[in-house]
Parts: structure tokens; C-alpha cells; sequence
């Protein structure tokens, strides 16, 4: 079922045929705005379209190369492409529930377990991950021809202020685990945002630091470090032949 979604577009595409067959049947309107990029169905039919194009795209490549080379070498040619393909149809199905897991809280009501703010942020990440999936992969929306290049700074306009509505919830995003500081083991997960601070007294209490040898030097200088950055490591010597000839000086001789 969870391929269901392609037979639509797969049948556009073969009927449509022409000199480019894997050019999508869905695009951004040429004056399309920022605003666009921000309508969730219209990022889920973009990323359906690059699914079926690109799947699409395998089976073309497959059917040409078995015409001059084995099924075996075809398919290994094929595989980048595969690879390309599986990596469009995961994503859109990850933004499909997404999107399909939160309109099912909405219409559960007051019985759903989110309230009408926890459903407002969330659909603000779903935008921001459609949003920058599609900038990291901007070749394939660009090859399909879901998008021109005259979209990309509309696109990335709305990439940045989905960036800037979510801001203000980032960091209950961030807490909304209560992982406790003792489990994340981390300064940088303070709850208290004191980061700074902490990083340096963690930095205090490691044993490096607080165990120290001889002349006052961090564990493992004298045995392991010193020689390394003191005087060099001395002349390799190779054998050959049953005798040692130098073959030049290892490490570094530095003078630190």
C-alpha cells in the first residue's frame, strides 16, 4: 500500500511520453511566491512527483543498459540510480504520515493527545523538514523540472522563515524529553542553557586534568605524547638485505 501513491504519477508520466519522460507533471507555477513553499500538500505532491520520476528514471536506465550489457552489469549500473530513487520515495512517505499522523489529532479533538498549540509546531517541523530536504536535494526537484531555477531563492526564502517561526519553540522542542542532564551526560545539554561555564568545569574534572604526573603534565604525556613532539622519534631504519639502511626521519621534529 505504501506504493499506492505512485501508480498516479507513473501512469502521467508513460502517457505522456515525449523527448523528456521522467519530467515531472507536477511544477511550481512561474509566479509562484514564497508563501507557496509554505503549503504542506504542495510540498507533498512535489516530493510524490520526484519519487515517481526518479523510480521512473531506474527503470529506463535498466532497459537501456540490458540492451548492450548483462542483466547482472545493468542492474549494478543502476544501483546509484536505485539508490537515488529509494532515498525519494522514504522521504515522501515520512512526510506523508507526518503530515497524515497530525491531521488525525486534529480531527480526534479534544480526545487527540495534542492540543491545538502541540499540532501548530508540529506542522511548522514538517514544513521546515520538507523545506530542507528539498534544498539539500535541490538536483533532483531541478532535473524532474519541479522547479526552475528561479524558484531556489523563493524556496530558501521560505526555508528561512520556517526557520524563524519555529525558533521560539526550539528549545521546548529540545526539552520536551526531559532528558535529565545526569542521562544526557553532557554540558551542553544544561537545562538551566548555563552552558559556557559548565563545559569549563567539565573540562576541570576530567581525570587528564586532575590526575596529573609527573611535573605536573596530563597521564600519557611522558609515555606516549613527549616523544612525538619533543626531538622527533629518531631515524627510521629499514632492512635490507640483512642490513639496516636509513631510510630517512619519521615524526615530527618539531621543537614544541
Amino acid at each position: 500500500t505504501d506504493m499506492n501513491y505512485l501508480v498516479d504519477p507513473l501512469k502521467a508520466l508513460m502517457e505522456k511520453g515525449g523527448d523528456v519522460p521522467t519530467k515531472s507533471t507536477f511544477a511550481f507555477p512561474s509566479d509562484a511566491t514564497a508563501k507557496d513553499f509554505m503549503d504542506i500538500p504542495t510540498l507533498l505532491a512535489a516530493f510524490q512527483h520526484r519519487s515517481a520520476c526518479l523510480l521512473l528514471d531506474v527503470a529506463m536506465q535498466l532497459q537501456s543498459s540490458m540492451g548492450t550489457s548483462s542483466a547482472q552489469q545493468a542492474w549494478n549500473d543502476a544501483l546509484l540510480a536505485m539508490a537515488r530513487a529509494s532515498r525519494a520515495h522514504a522521504s515522501y512517505l515520512l512526510l506523508r504520515d507526518f503530515f497524515n499522523g497530525l491531521r488525525d489529532e486534529e480531527q480526534k479533538g479534544k480526545g487527540s493527545c495534542l492540543g491545538p498549540e502541540e499540532v501548530t509546531v508540529l506542522s511548522q517541523c514538517l514544513t521546515l523538514l520538507a523545506l530542507y530536504w528539498m534544498d539539500k536535494f535541490l538536483q533532483d526537484f531541478l532535473q524532474i523540472q519541479c522547479l526552475s531555477s528561479s524558484h531556489i531563492p523563493l524556496m530558501r526564502e521560505a526555508l528561512l522563515g520556517a526557520m524563524t517561526t519555529l525558533r521560539p519553540s526550539a528549545v521546548g522542542l529540545c526539552d520536551a524529553r526531559d532528558f535529565s542532564d545526569f542521562r544526557l551526560k553532557s554540558a551542553l545539554g544544561k537545562y538551566d542553557g548555563d552552558v559556557y561555564p559548565a563545559i569549563m568545569e567539565a573540562a576541570r574534572r576530567d581525570p587528564l586534568n586532575t590526575e596529573a604526573g609527573e611535573g605536573g603534565v596530563g597521564l600519557g604525556y611522558e609515555e606516549s605524547l613527549k616523544r612525538l613532539i619533543v626531538g622527533g622519534v629518531g631515524e627510521y631504519h629499514a632492512s635490507v638485505g640483512g642490513s639496516k639502511e636509513k631510510q630517512g626521519v619519521s615524526g615530527t621534529m618539531s621543537r614544541l
